[in-house]
């Protein structure tokens, strides 16, 4: 009974929110999945994918299995558009609960057929965010669920975030132990290096830094890199238990993920999706309505919700402009990566030194990253 009194009191106290940041991260989430992270290259590719003779159909085991072949690609424009609709019932926060379970649940179908060819790519954390966050109650603040008082006796559940993090920390777990197994901490070969040659010669990822180091054949530093990697990608669930051990970690992340952009042209957006939720929100929130009102001169709940509704409008622009500007090619015009991975990841590393820096100057009391 004391066990379990003790892990209720870690599960519901792991962090502390509110609905208005909870409402932000709705906003965010929504966004992002709407220019960055639906599953599909557009209608030629699910095109190809339903002509695909019976034979190129080889699901993983679980529900795909239920199929025999490729669907025909009504079904796949169907199971797209209830993914769009879904999304964007979430971000104004429509029926928020039901609409972000069918979100996931429809990016699950189709991330599950599209790798039914047999290349699968880690990106279940697009899927499980929106459901699992749906349990949160995030649609309490700033939706259409709450002028239609939708939300009466209903309250803010943190909980949701936690079974993210655990998420997270599996993920990079079963990321981590198989590399052990696999003799990256054998000081005889160097992992990394390896994935740096096959990736530069053999798929001709060469931007940003791999030129330069791909002929730097130095044991100590490319074996620094192989323990590195795997003790933060194995101590990541136990970063868990505490949330600014977690946000440690996270920040780790963003830079062993920039790294890994930097020298294998590998952007790892699908997981940035999920760290976003770490952010305080709660401070964002509260930085935006002071300065909505300090340039509207106006006071009040009113002025609050504006500043979400310019915050919401502002990221829909940039987020167009940058995927628009991601499809020209302007930049990385021959590299598998694209211009909004890149940038993303830019600006998560700024995000990363600006709480660094706070951390230093202010303290981990008034630090964004690690305030709860």
């Amino acid at each position: 009974m004391q066990y379990s009194s003790r892990l209720s009191r870690w599960i519901h106290g792991w962090k502390k929110t509110t609905a208005e940041e909870l409402g932000l991260m709705r906003i965010f989430t929504s966004l992002f999945l709407l220019f960055f992270l639906l599953p599909g290259e557009g209608i030629q590719h699910f095109a190809w994918l339903s002509s695909l003779p019976d034979d190129f159909y080889s699901p993983a085991p679980g529900p795909m299995r239920l199929f025999s072949s490729f669907p025909n690609l009504v079904f796949f424009q169907t199971v797209h558009t209830i993914a769009v609709l879904a999304v964007i019932a979430m971000l104004v926060g429509y029926r928020t609960k039901i609409t972000s379970i069918t979100a996931g649940l429809a990016i699950l179908t189709l991330q599950g057929l599209i790798y039914s060819v047999g290349k699968v790519n880690h990106e279940i954390l697009i899927a499980s965010v929106p459901v699992v966050m749906a349990f949160s109650n995030w649609g309490l603040r700033y939706s259409v669920d709450e002028a239609l008082k939708k939300n009466v006796n209903k309250e803010a559940e943190s909980w949701p975030l936690l079974m993210i993090a655990l998420i997270i920390g599996f993920m990079m777990f079963t990321a981590g132990f198989p590399k052990i197994l696999g003799g990256w901490l054998d000081p005889s070969t160097q992992a990394t290096y390896g994935h740096l040659l096959n990736q530069y010669f053999e798929k001709e990822r060469d931007a940003f830094l791999a030129g330069a180091v791909i002929h730097w054949n130095s044991p100590f530093f490319w074996e620094l890199l192989d323990w590195s990697t795997v003790l933060f990608e194995t101590g990541f669930i136990i970063a868990v238990y505490r949330l600014s051990w977690f946000r440690v970690f996270l920040c780790i992340a963003v830079l062993f993920h920039f790294s890994t952009m930097l020298l294998l042209n590998i952007a790892f957006l699908p997981n940035f999706l999920a760290y976003a939720l770490f952010l305080n929100w709660q401070g964002i929130h509260d930085l935006l309505t002071r300065i909505w009102r300090k340039v509207n001169k106006r006071a009040g709940s009113r002025a609050e919700i504006q500043a979400v509704f310019f915050f919401s409008g502002f990221t829909a622009v940039m987020f167009a402009l940058l995927r628009w500007a991601s499809n020209r090619h302007f930049v990385l015009a021959h590299s598998e990566l694209t211009l909004h991975e890149a940038a993303f990841l830019f600006a998560a590393v700024a995000v990363v030194v600006f709480s660094a820096l706070g951390f230093v100057w202010r303290g981990r009391d008034k630090n964004p990253m690690f305030k709860t």
